[in-house]
């Protein structure tokens, strides 16, 4: 193998001094500068995105504390306007009760007059009976002939 023939080290030795210094010049010219520059926009490119992303979080929390605010207030205004439609259906609740306990009092007002009336009339009914009833016990049983108004007057007179 003629790689590892002592007589063309020399040579081999300069050759690779030769291709190393060209590939070490045109890595170092060419090549690392772009790589170097690509890095570089890189790195601000992901700085920039950071400093983005913190701005945009600054502004998201602003945003979700005055949501939150906003959400606050309308559980508030909810709040007193449940309050408000409670009390006002309470007061109509109310009135309309009252009503009808007044209605309810004239009815029953109303339905003892008839009853007074009715007792009034059924007791003079029940006078005039007795009176009748009196009369008629008095012709069977003593033979008498008593008028029926003045066996009702002498019914009354006993009873009051």
């Amino acid at each position: 193998m003629p790689q590892f023939d002592p007589t063309w080290f020399a040579s081999q030795i300069f050759w690779l001094l030769v291709i190393f210094a060209i590939f070490y010049y045109v890595l170092s010219s060419a090549v690392l500068p772009k790589l170097g520059g690509a890095i570089e926009a890189r790195e601000k490119t992901i700085e920039g995105d950071l400093a983005r992303a913190g701005a945009l979080k600054g502004e998201t929390d602003k945003m979700v504390a005055a949501y939150e605010k906003a959400l606050a207030e309308s559980r508030a205004k909810a709040q007193t306007v449940r309050a408000e439609t409670e009390a006002a259906n309470a007061k109509q609740a109310a009135e309309r009760s009252a009503a009808q306990a007044a209605q309810l009092a004239d009815k029953i007002k109303s339905a003892e007059a008839r009853i007074a009336d009715a007792r009034k009339a059924a007791l003079a009914n029940v006078e005039a009976l007795a009176g009748e009833i009196a009369a008629d016990a008095a012709r069977k049983l003593a033979g008498l002939s008593v008028n029926p108004a003045d066996a009702k007057a002498a019914a009354a007179a006993a009873r009051g």
